[in-house]
């Protein structure tokens, strides 16, 4: 049979883009706005891009059968980490030699995630569900986002993302130096 498990919660879509010291000072300084500074470093130019939904906050996951029907629903507290995964990524130019300088771009949403299709002749039970981590670690502390979702430890494939409201966004520089700039979106 397939289901169709379909999550809400804490969107996170995060964007990096190493940048030159000109480059900045130009920014520091106030000479580009967020919108010119997005055209500029961000928008199909960034180096990693991805949306994942935060472990950090709770994430809530339906299951739903072929006819739409409710199946199973559960709490990411309800399940465990599995071992795969734990990748991390940290944008300080001092650990990151991809780096010279790295803009660093966090859009936070709240609602639906992503969504996940699987196909089981199992019985669905809360304990054969799992998930991995990715860890962005920045100057301030990390930020935990559900890297994969597992059933009895295979992956299950992401095929959608559901529907977000945008709560907030954060901006950052980390310079060469290891200063810390925040960029007001």
């Amino acid at each position: 049979m397939k289901y169709t498990v379909k999550t809400s919660g804490k969107i996170c879509h995060y964007q990096f883009s190493n940048i030159k010291e000109i480059e900045v000072n130009d920014i520091e300084f106030g000479e580009m706005d967020y919108h010119e500074l997005e055209e500029t470093f961000l928008l199909d130019k960034c180096s990693v891009e991805n949306e994942k939904i935060s472990i950090d906050d709770e994430i809530e996951f339906e299951i739903y059968d072929e006819t739409n029907n409710l199946i199973l629903e559960f709490n990411s507290s309800d399940i465990t980490q599995n071992d795969d995964g734990g990748a991390c990524f940290c944008p300080e130019p001092q650990y990151n030699e991809e780096y010279e300088n790295c803009l660093g771009s966090f859009q936070y949403f709240k609602g639906e995630g992503p969504v996940f299709e699987l196909e089981s002749e199992e019985e669905l039970k809360i304990e054969n569900f799992s998930y991995s981590l990715m860890i962005l670690e920045l100057d301030d502390g990390e930020i935990s986002l559900m890297d994969s979702f597992y059933f009895i430890n295979k992956n299950i494939e992401n095929i959608d993302s559901g529907v977000s409201q945008g709560t907030h966004r954060l901006v950052k520089i980390w310079k060469q130096n290891g200063e810390v700039i925040d960029v007001n979106g």
